[in-house]
């Protein structure tokens, strides 16, 4: 079955624009991926020169890949799709000349992980928030707990303000916004995500392994008659693994009593949607 990733990230040292991993995508029916720029000073190292990469841009200063995944996205057209890291812990000004650069570049979505300290709802974002929906882009938020990455060292990380009702305001304020609770909103806070979900048109969320994939298994309850055009396939970089995946995924949402439509919004359409991929046109749906 055809399918998008809406939640892969880049690999800076092995594989720095993604080559091999669209080669993989291709070979398991992937079409299209969403990368999601990460802080760099936590999950690897950051990207020194945005020409060295064959990117556009060069970066600002700023320890984060965004330039790494902005490279990748300019060789594969169409195949990848960029989303840059936004730390709400930053000024507002500098994030909203952010949003502006990278937005004019093509990019399509930005990355969250208020696990580093801060509340999406707290007024004091809402500058980013106007920013983010002028330009049309959607917002992917790591939601539960997060483990520690590369040469952390005592860093900071918390769970508490990384769930779905924490993006509760500016989901209302905000319609132009599509909000993608990853991981399916984390294990302990599963509930927030079916709650705006089911109220909000703009509120989406991924089934990314680790808890995403944990509440299923785990047939949760209130997730029997979950809206599945509200269900985002997402793998956080399976890579060959791809087809087990889908196997996995098709072998438990059909026992859900899942229809075929169902299963083709979860693993492209709604995804295409987002993106602003053709879906119907080329008969897809």
């Amino acid at each position: 079955m055809k399918k998008i990733d809406i939640h892969i990230h880049p690999k800076p040292d092995s594989d720095p624009t993604l080559d091999d991993y669209v080669r993989i995508m291709g070979e398991h029916d992937v079409e299209a991926a969403l990368v999601h720029a990460t802080p760099a000073d936590l999950w690897g190292p950051p990207a020194h020169s945005g020409e060295a990469l064959g990117g556009s841009l060069k970066p600002q200063p700023d320890p984060t890949d965004d330039v790494v995944v902005l490279a990748a996205c300019e060789k594969h057209p169409g195949r990848l799709y960029g989303s840059c890291h936004i730390d709400l812990r930053e000024a507002p000004e500098r994030n909203v000349r952010k949003i502006e650069r990278y937005a004019a570049a093509g990019f399509k979505c930005v990355k969250m992980f208020p696990n580093l300290g801060f509340d999406p709802n707290d007024e004091i974002h809402e500058p980013v928030w106007e920013a983010i929906e002028r330009h049309g882009l959607a917002c992917l938020s790591h939601c539960g707990f997060v483990a520690y990455g590369l040469d952390t060292g005592r860093t900071r990380l918390s769970s508490l303000t990384a769930s779905p009702f924490h993006f509760e305001i500016p989901a209302r304020r905000h319609p132009g916004i599509n909000f993608i609770f990853a991981h399916f909103g984390g294990g302990a806070t599963y509930l927030e995500t079916i709650t705006l979900c089911e109220r909000f048109d703009n509120c989406f969320a991924d089934c990314c392994r680790g808890w995403g994939q944990w509440v299923w298994e785990h047939r949760m309850p209130g997730l029997e008659d979950f809206p599945m055009d509200k269900f985002l396939y997402g793998t956080d970089n399976l890579g060959e693994a791809y087809s087990q995946d889908e196997q996995w995924w098709t072998e438990l949402l059909t026992d859900m009593g899942r229809t075929d439509e169902e299963l083709a919004l979860f693993f492209y359409g709604n995804a295409a949607r987002i993106l602003g991929i053709s879906y119907l046109e080329e008969g897809r749906g």
